[in-house]
């Protein structure tokens, strides 16, 4: 019995140690050589056509269909390594809550949702020291009228 516990503790340690070492894919599925391959083309394809299929959507007034849209294109956003895609997820964002909260008078809780998408997108943008990218979420946030976080995201882009 001993015996038993003692290979089945090793067994458990081998396959910690392949995965902790590299050799095995890691919990998404994806090892290192796949995280740049063509799948990631495909990703910002599928981002186009959802951004399309929402504005698409808003153009109809269909909104259960742009936000469904949306949250696709949201999903898309985070697996992009880029701050283009989650800044273009935030400008979607406000793009439905200007069309959704002018047409019935009322709050739609996409201001919050365009707010996370820039505050990944910034940092992104940060990571990839990409003066455009902070540049273009600061705006997205003077566009929804938080220029305090405008001005912080300014700040950080000149911090090198």
């Amino acid at each position: 019995m001993l015996l038993k516990w003692g290979f089945i503790t090793l067994a458990v340690a081998g396959v910690v140690g392949l995965v902790l070492g590299g050799a095995l894919p890691d919990s998404c599925g994806t090892t290192t050589a796949d995280r740049d391959a063509p799948g990631d083309l495909r990703d910002e394809a599928a981002l186009a056509e959802r951004l399309a299929a929402l504005d698409a959507a808003i153009a109809r007034r269909d909104f259960s269909r742009a936000v469904y849209e949306w949250r696709d294109a949201y999903g898309l956003a985070l697996r992009a390594r880029g701050w283009e895609a989650m800044a273009a997820v935030g400008d979607a964002a406000v793009r439905v809550d200007t069309v959704m909260g002018s047409s019935e008078g009322r709050v739609t809780g996409f201001r919050a949702e365009a707010r996370r998408a820039y505050i990944h997108a910034l940092l992104r943008a940060q990571r990839e020291q990409s003066r455009e990218g902070v540049d273009h979420v600061a705006d997205g946030f003077t566009t929804l009228g938080d220029t305090d976080m405008a001005a912080r995201a300014r700040t950080l882009g000149t911090m090198r």
